[in-house]
């Protein structure tokens, strides 16, 4: 029974034990995720790491969600988006399967995106506020704490803006920026002198079933287990069989001597 406990062994079924329930943890994680739902009515403020702990992939759970981001400006790297009004959700298609072509009795301006650079040296998104004339809006510069609710890209499935109006996406923001970006964007909601506040399209999470996505990932990681069982098994008994020609090749040795 001891050759099934070698020192040798003993690590083997250390790191394969190890390996299996990281594969185990990760894809109960991915299918925990895939269930994430807040209610509005329990959208409390969380923290940036919270909402977004993927930086290329915004869960659905984290949109509309308020949180907080401290960072610093990149001036250089403003982004406008035209023909936009203040109010995030009059922009929105009621039947993406069509062409919508809306007259505003309100301003139609520019919603201004700043790009800030987080302390581990990512990028996000962050609209400051409304404008019909942003070339008068200074650049953001410095460091900053901006309060805000998180968007996520507007080329979402099932999302479609009237009038043709650009959107505004993660590639988007991923080319004008220095650094990695995160997925999807801040909507401020703290006040800047000279820009007017924007409501966000989305004030609450995007679905409230199962995310497919995470799902997929669940199973990916459940077979990675299965991978990595196989191979535990594999040098174990590799493993085992190697001793077994040491020790034959030692009595044989041994014979002859005799």
């Amino acid at each position: 029974m001891n050759r099934y406990f070698s020192l040798r062994l003993l690590a083997i079924h250390v790191l394969g034990a190890l390996s299996v329930l990281a594969c185990l943890a990760l894809a109960y994680w991915q299918w925990d995720r895939a269930h994430a739902y807040v209610p509005p009515e329990s959208a409390t403020t969380l923290t940036f790491e919270e909402l977004s702990p993927l930086r290329d992939y915004l869960p659905a759970s984290s949109v509309g969600v308020p949180t907080s981001v401290t960072g610093t400006w990149q001036p250089e790297e403003r982004i406008l988006m035209p023909e936009r009004v203040v109010d995030g959700k009059s922009m929105v298609n009621s039947n993406p399967e069509t062409e919508a072509v809306v007259s505003w009795a309100v301003p139609v301006g520019y919603w201004v995106v700043d790009i800030m650079e987080l302390a581990d040296e990512s990028s996000l998104g962050v609209v400051r506020g409304f404008s019909e004339t942003p070339e008068q809006i200074e650049l953001a510069s410095g460091e900053a704490t901006v309060t805000g609710v998180m968007q996520p890209s507007e080329d979402v499935p099932g999302l479609k803006l009237v009038n043709g109006i650009e959107p505004l996406t993660t590639d988007l923001i991923v080319e004008n920026s220095r650094t990695i970006a995160h997925d999807g964007y801040l909507v401020a909601t703290t006040p800047t002198d000279s820009l007017t506040l924007v409501n966000p399209i989305f004030t609450e999470p995007v679905v409230k079933g199962l995310n497919w996505r995470n799902v997929a990932y669940t199973f990916n990681w459940v077979f990675f287990a299965g991978i990595v069982a196989m191979m535990w098994v594999r040098v174990t008994r590799d493993e085992l069989e190697f001793a077994e020609i040491a020790n034959s090749n030692a009595d044989l040795r041994h014979d002859n001597e005799s």
